[in-house]
């Protein structure tokens, strides 16, 4: 106190002091000390500003990076967390919370039996076809190392160790336990091909999945070295996940490979992968190009997922190899594609297919009746604007409808059928959407005014749509007379109620889709594409396709990886057991070609 009370009065002697020179000096000396004061005040003024716009640039910094997603694997337990839970939002926002169960459950059908197979496009033009004794002999070993690397996938690492021919000793790296944008990998040494082979694991466990699904794109350069000299830069964009898990696995494989190549310098450095350990691959090969001793390194991309954009992939092509399978469709999925593929499942006719499909089929009906008899006994499921709980509510109750029926069910059944209600009005709107964006910007009012109409014809449509029931009622006619009279009220209000809260809900998600859009990932490097073609159109059964199915090789170029092609068998054909059956039978034939063109040559 005492020392708080001696620097008060020290100070106020020096201002009184200041105060009274000021006024014996004159004019001319109290003018320099004003001008000093206020220059002192002004510095304070613009220092205190200063201040403020750092601390203002410091918090926008924290929210661009918090924002931004992760380009390197988390460092603990709460980062991991972090980038997990957003993953699963993510994934939800661009799957279930796009796709609506009609679309998902009888769109994609009804699309995909309209499209019918696709694998001739393949076969284009644009394609160059494979064939001779030197193709054969790249899929020779192109199949020696697919197999290495299921087993290292799929078998414990001994047995992978024993079918590859290595011991300990070659046993360079080994990182069996996946984490979260950390995958598992492993880097021996091949003494018979004279390379040092890195295996990338796919998406097995839960972990590598929630990698896989860490589908944003994030900025991804690669520097070109000729000669150990910079000679060009390419700019893009790449997966998430995969840039992170291929960052994580160059930060521990580099040093290791580097010593190696400086112990063995006529070895080569090949970079292997399936799926998502493609795509990791592929990334991990342009990281270790930028490195002088590594600037030869090679990658085999088996089924690569899209996780570039197109000018780093067409970087790529002298030192990636991807080989696609028939209608392997992880090469061509992403976030446009399947953007791609929505509208055009929304633009085709599946809802009217539908429709059809309940009048006539008494087990679709059964199950349509139940899901209007579920929405109007609990009140929270018959809330039109709340599209995930009718997902879930048609997975769930549909058995325990068939199961349990209900003395309720002939007043429920009345009721125009939800399902149907909210399938034909999100088809018809979303149609007319689609519809709408591909006409010229000078007739959008025009535009409006029929997207209007057609949406009031679906609601009198809807309210028209004739009643499914179980039976015959035995009430009299008066009384079920007055039934219907007052469900057709009720029925129109929930038609129009859907079609309010469907264009709330266009208005609402409208701003937020077209401020970022996301970019086309293509798979990276030179495609091969082993291909399908039926020999005879002869054939009727799956069957007999299967047996006249003639397996061909093509070089195909990327653009065509950019759309969706529907297939029975697209997810099928994706694991390394099919990858492995079709090239042994695409060897086989080259084989059959060889003998049959030394013969003629005899």
């Amino acid at each position: 106190m005492a020392a708080t009370g001696m620097a008060t009065a020290a100070g106020t002697a020096v201002l009184v002091y200041l105060v009274l020179s000021g006024r014996l000096c004159g004019d001319a000396a109290g003018g320099d000390d004003d001008r000093l004061i206020s220059s002192a005040v002004s510095a304070a003024a613009e220092a205190r500003r200063l201040r403020k716009e750092e601390a203002r640039a410091r918090r926008q910094r924290r929210r661009r990076e918090a924002r931004r997603w992760p380009e390197r694997a988390p460092d603990g337990w709460g980062e991991a967390a972090a980038v997990a839970a957003r993953t699963v939002r993510f994934t939800w926002a661009e799957t279930l919370g796009k796709w609506a169960l009609g679309e998902l459950a009888f769109g994609m059908k009804y699309y995909m039996r309209q499209q019918g197979n696709m694998q001739h496009e393949y076969a284009g033009s644009d394609s160059v076809l494979l064939d001779g004794p030197e193709v054969r002999q790249e899929l020779i070993s192109l199949l020696k190392y697919l197999k290495q690397c299921m087993y290292f996938s799929k078998k414990q690492y001994s047995v992978f160790l024993e079918f590859g021919g290595y011991d300990q000793k070659d046993v360079l790296i080994k990182k069996s336990k996946a984490r979260l944008l950390k995958p598992s990998f492993t880097v021996v040494r091949d003494r018979s091909s004279k390379c040092f082979l890195l295996f990338i694991r796919g998406a097995i466990s839960v972990k590598e999945r929630l990698t896989a699904a860490t589908g944003a794109e994030v900025p991804f350069h690669h520097v070109v070295l000729q000669e150990g000299r910079v000679s060009s830069l390419v700019l893009g964009y790449a997966h998430c996940g995969m840039v992170a898990g291929a960052r994580w696995i160059a930060k521990r494989a580099i040093p290791c490979l580097s010593k190696a190549v400086e112990q063995f310098p006529d070895y080569e450095v090949k970079i292997i992968g399936h799926s998502m350990g493609a795509g990791i691959a592929t990334i991990l090969t342009y990281i270790l190009r930028e490195d002088d001793k590594l600037s030869s390194s090679t990658c085999i991309a088996f089924g690569p997922a899209a996780c570039m954009t197109w000018d780093l992939a067409e970087s790529g092509k002298d030192f990636v190899t991807s080989i696609v399978n028939r209608n392997d469709v992880v090469p061509s999925l992403g976030l446009v594609s399947a953007a791609k593929l929505r509208t055009e499942v929304m633009a085709s006719s599946w809802a009217l297919d539908l429709r059809r499909q309940i009048q006539q089929t008494r087990f679709l009906g059964f199950v349509n009746r139940s899901v209007s008899f579920i929405r109007s006994h609990v009140p929270f499921i018959s809330d039109p604007r709340s599209k995930v709980v009718d997902v879930d509510m048609l997975k769930s109750q549909s058995s325990e409808a068939g199961s349990k029926p209900s003395a309720d069910t002939h007043a429920a059944v009345k009721k125009r059928p939800a399902l149907v209600c909210w399938s034909c009005v999100a088809a018809q709107k979303q149609s007319a959407e689609y519809c709408k964006q591909t006409q010229d910007k000078e007739n959008q009012t025009d535009t409006n005014v029929k997207t209007v109409k057609v949406t009031d014809e679906a609601a009198a449509e809807l309210i028209d749509l004739p009643e499914l029931s179980l039976q015959e009622s035995d009430e009299d006619d008066a009384d079920r007379e007055e039934k219907d009279s007052a469900l057709k009220e009720a029925d129109g209000e929930e038609a129009m109620e859907l079609i309010e809260s469907l264009t709330d809900e266009k208005q609402e998600l409208s701003p937020s889709t077209s401020a970022q859009e996301p970019h086309q990932l293509y798979p990276p490097g030179r495609i091969l594409h082993m291909i399908g073609l039926q020999a005879s159109e002869e054939a009727t059964t799956s069957e007999q396709r299967a047996q006249e199915e003639v397996v061909t090789l093509y070089e195909t170029p990327r653009h065509l990886y950019s759309k969706i092609r529907l297939a029975r068998s697209m997810i099928g054909e994706h694991y390394m057991p099919k990858y492995i059956k079709t090239m042994e039978q695409l060897i086989e034939k080259l084989a059959e070609q060889d003998i049959e063109n030394q013969l003629d040559s005899l």
